[in-house]
């Protein structure tokens, strides 16, 4: 079978390097598995992999999706999948790098075969007049009962994509969650970075120092302005940073708040890797 390496670990852990380097050694190809490197406009707060770089060494599916566009596991399973087996026709070895473990799940594991859903479901969900977050989680608790149960009552995208497979299919998210998946034709070889704690942190706060020099402010600006998606509103540093431009905040403030979140962000990917990622 064909070869793909699959490097995870948390952010901030030296995935890119080392994926940098088994690509210059092997010719290779990296593919990002970040859900929020995806997006145009956030490539330093994302730290996406340098415009040099990338001229250097071929990489695919970074920033290349509009910001105010939502993005999710299957969408990007479907891009993963036909960048691989273009790395494979042209006799380059696909490395697919990030943090998302959910992301890294499906391609290790292959996804759940939902039949496709109507478009239109998901707009009558969102332009009802009962369309406010409380009910719609409550209509989710009477459809599917065990899949609001694992989500957070906030959770507005995993609540409307559960109403939405209810509504599309007939049967419930959670049902469909439970169809043993078909493993996808490729040998994979699964590389885990994982820094010490103390490292971690370090390199976590020398992070956000460099995004700061390198103008994150006028990034997070710009991207504020265009009303990003749910997804893209996720990226740790875009609300903290943004309430420093509104005022709301010293830059201090916002800097502390940024590395909090990113160190209780990464604790969670940690856990994660250590149970669910075999490296």
């Amino acid at each position: 079978m064909d070869k793909v390496v699959v490097i995870g670990g948390p952010t901030a852990s030296g995935k890119s390097a080392l994926a940098t380097q088994i690509a210059q050694e092997k010719g290779g190809a990296i593919l990002n598995g970040d859900s929020l490197q995806v997006y145009a406009g956030l490539e330093i707060l994302t730290d996406q992999p340098s415009y040099e770089l990338q001229g250097e060494i071929p990489h695919r599916l970074y920033g290349f999706l509009d910001p105010t566009q939502p993005y999710s596991a299957g969408m990007w399973l479907a891009h993963v999948l036909k960048e691989i087996e273009e790395c494979h026709q042209k006799g380059l070895l696909p490395i697919v790098v990030g943090g998302t473990g959910l992301y890294l799940r499906t391609l290790l594991e292959g996804i759940t075969p939902i039949p496709s859903i109507d478009p239109h479901i998901r707009e009558y969900l969102l332009t009802r007049d009962s369309a406010t977050q409380e009910i719609l989680y409550h209509e989710l608790q009477a459809r599917d009962s065990l899949l609001a149960a694992r989500i957070h009552p906030h959770d507005r995208q995993r609540t409307l994509r559960g109403l939405e497979v209810f509504y599309g299919t007939g049967k419930p998210l959670s049902f469909w969650q439970t169809q043993k998946p078909q493993p996808y034709p490729y040998e994979f070889d699964t590389i885990l970075c994982m820094p010490s704690k103390e490292d971690h942190r370090a390199k976590i706060a020398e992070r956000i120092e460099g995004m700061l020099v390198k103008g994150v402010l006028e990034e997070i600006k710009a991207v504020l302005s265009l009303r990003p998606s749910s997804t893209a509103m996720k990226a740790i540093g875009l609300r903290e940073l943004g309430a420093y431009l509104e005022g709301k905040c010293s830059l201090e403030e916002a800097k502390e708040l940024t590395f909090i979140h990113t160190c209780q962000y990464a604790k969670r990917q940690r856990t994660w890797f250590r149970h669910q990622f075999k490296g």
